[in-house]
């Protein structure tokens, strides 16, 4: 689309015509959705009657400045409008075809003048062109955008023929050129990413242009239309439809055509939606933000497949030339690699393998392989695990923590496919909360996962590993609607997660004890005077006076820390930190704590008890220090 080109006008456009068909537009919109809202329409319905008000009007605008011409030009629309999803102030986007013979350049120049400027004066927000048919080619040959958004072409008035014309010469070359168009596609959604971010971890999410938004949404169809790859449905569809919901309350809280949920309007959208709480629109919308997000990679590699194969010399052409199948190659007990992705083996029963879906997602994440959406759907039929869980089903778990390189890609699969919260019920708690904190980047879960994946980097400094890893991943489990401590409600919550997995009750004392102390060391170090020796004994109080939780807490405290964002971890807070952090090993060492002197060791004492691993069975009591 050209630019708005409103700063163009002169004095010349005071004696255009203003015809019935536009002129009433931009205020029976307004009236046609508030009657449409009041009777509590659904979003589809209530766009189409937007959207068909819209065609009615600009097809009357048509008949009474060309007196119903059918022949050499046609009136489309593309974007919002195109597709029949406009909102209440949604812009015109609009195009004048013509097929380059029928109409001379200067009543082509008198037509778009008759055409556009009603509109203007009308109040309504237009993007225009006006081309013929091989100009609209060359256009969108050159121009991603434009080839893009002629894909929604929906014809209004005019010749009905140019029109068709025009959509089938738009579609050949999209297809045509589906070599050129895949990396440009990915390279504007990369790029939309760097500049708004992504849109499940926002506060004031732009829920066109951020990454799972509204642009990558329409992205899978200009993708599927290449024939590459097919467009997913069923979850991603009512994501994007949800989207648009969202979009539409804040057109018409605002009166604008804006797509950023501000937060000075944020509890006038949820209330227009029906929610109580502007948090729930946010967790709303990072559900649907991550699911497009996902879907558009899914589709996405798709894509490169076809492609990969489609190339002369590729396993896919020899494949093809030599009779061969695709290379299947087992990697688990009912999994196989099919050409670098995890799939179903062929026969396998996954409606009798409660342990199939953390298998699959220990090997995703210990081989980079990434599942098929037939192995997802499969996981739907696998019975629930028995409780306490077996212990394969806690090596499996302990193998998906471990794998840091992997683990973000791998539990976002799993947790869109329902898997997390079959797990582990608590999660659904923090499942898409979002954190108001400056210092936070990401939504409660997908903290908690970016922290697992920091701690494992410090797996060599701690002497339990395991501990550290779990501890990481359920240090925020606390963070619930309604929470007023979180540390200290997350802790509460560790007795029932560790009985259902199966965790021994040593294991499970000690990441209470952490999830419970998880701020401890940081606030210690930031507010309370280092030189002070009850700060020391403080602080190995809570870790019970033991080193080894007491590393652990100074290696999960750095690993939140960094997964919350730049800002929760300076210089100047890593320096106080290890300051205490060592003033506390000192004084345990030298036996001295809060001034008075530890009991010397003795063989009449007993000696510390290490509590059972992860896979450890059997009941041990907790060490104390």
């Amino acid at each position: 689309m050209e630019p708005h080109a409103s700063a163009a006008r002169d004095d010349s456009h005071a004696e255009v015509p203003h015809p019935q068909g536009v002129r009433g537009l931009k205020r029976e919109r307004r009236e046609l959705a508030a009657t449409l809202y009041r009777d509590r329409v659904p979003g589809v319905d209530r766009r189409l009657a937007i959207s068909g008000l819209a065609f009615t009007r600009l097809a009357e605008h048509w008949d009474q400045v060309t007196d119903g011409m059918t022949q050499g030009a046609t009136l489309g629309a593309v974007g919002s409008i195109g597709r029949g999803d406009a909102g209440p102030e949604s812009d015109l986007d609009l195009v004048l075809i013509h097929d380059g013979q029928t109409l001379s350049k200067d009543q082509l120049a008198d037509l778009a003048q008759r055409l556009w400027y009603p509109i203007w004066d009308a109040g309504l927000e237009l993007d225009y062109s006006s081309r013929s048919i091989t100009e609209c080619r060359q256009v969108a040959s050159k121009d991603l955008a434009a080839a893009a958004g002629l894909l929604d072409l929906h014809a209004i008035a005019g010749d009905d023929a140019l029109a068709k014309q025009a959509r089938a010469a738009i579609y050949q070359d999209w297809r045509s050129a589906a070599r050129k168009r895949f990396p440009e596609l990915l390279a504007n959604s990369r790029a939309r990413a760097e500049r708004h971010g992504e849109l499940a971890y926002l506060i004031e999410p732009h829920l066109k242009e951020s990454r799972g938004g509204l642009r990558d949404w329409m992205s899978l169809t200009a993708l599927s239309a290449t024939w590459l790859t097919d467009k997913p449905h069923g979850a991603v569809d009512a994501a994007g439809k949800y989207l648009l919901d969202v979009r539409d309350a804040i057109q018409t809280v605002s009166g604008r055509a804006q797509n950023v949920l501000g937060r000075h309007i944020a509890g006038d959208v949820a209330a227009l939606l029906g929610e109580d709480n502007p948090d729930d629109v946010l967790a709303s919308l990072a559900e649907a933000g991550r699911t497009i997000a996902y879907a558009l990679d899914t589709t996405e590699r798709g894509a490169r497949r076809s492609l990969e194969r489609s190339s002369i010399g590729s396993r896919g052409w020899k494949a093809r030339r030599r009779g061969g199948a695709p290379r299947h190659q087992p990697v688990a007990t009912g999994l196989i690699d099919v050409d670098g992705e995890l799939a179903l083996a062929p026969s396998y029963d996954a409606a009798a393998d409660a342990l199939l879906p953390l298998r699959a997602a220990a090997t995703a994440a210990t081989t980079g392989l990434r599942f098929t959406p037939n192995l997802l759907a499969a996981f739907e039929r696998c019975p629930d695990l028995p409780e306490p869980w077996p212990r394969e089903a806690r090596e499996h778990l302990r193998d998906l923590l471990r794998s840091s390189n992997n683990l973000v890609s791998v539990w976002e699969a799993i947790d869109l496919a329902g898997l997390a919260v079959r797990w582990l019920p608590e999660w659904e708690g923090v499942r898409n909360r979002p954190q108001r904190s400056p210092v936070h980047r990401f939504t409660v879960d997908r903290h908690s996962i970016e922290t697992v994946v920091l701690a494992g980097k410090a797996r060599r400094h701690v002497d339990d590993a395991d501990l550290l890893l779990f501890t990481a991943w359920l240090h925020d489990i606390g963070k619930r609607p309604g929470a007023t401590n979180h540390s200290i409600d997350g802790a509460d919550l560790i007795p029932g997660i560790a009985a259902r997995l199966g965790l021994s009750d040593g294991f499970a004392h000690d990441i209470e004890v952490l999830v419970r102390q998880h701020l401890t060391l940081a606030d210690f170090a930031t507010t309370r005077d280092l030189d002070d020796p009850q700060t020391v004994a403080d602080l190995l109080a809570a870790v019970e006076g033991r080193v080894d939780l007491l590393d652990a807490l100074r290696a999960l405290t750095e690993a939140d820390a960094k997964a919350a964002g730049p800002k929760a971890w300076t210089t100047w807070r890593a320096a106080l930190i290890n300051s205490l952090t060592e003033r506390a090993k000192l004084a345990l060492a030298e036996g001295h704590v809060g001034g008075k002197s530890l009991p010397p060791a003795s063989a009449d004492l007993d000696p510390p008890v290490v509590h059972p691993g992860i896979l450890d069975e059997g009941q041990l009591p907790p060490q104390v220090g």
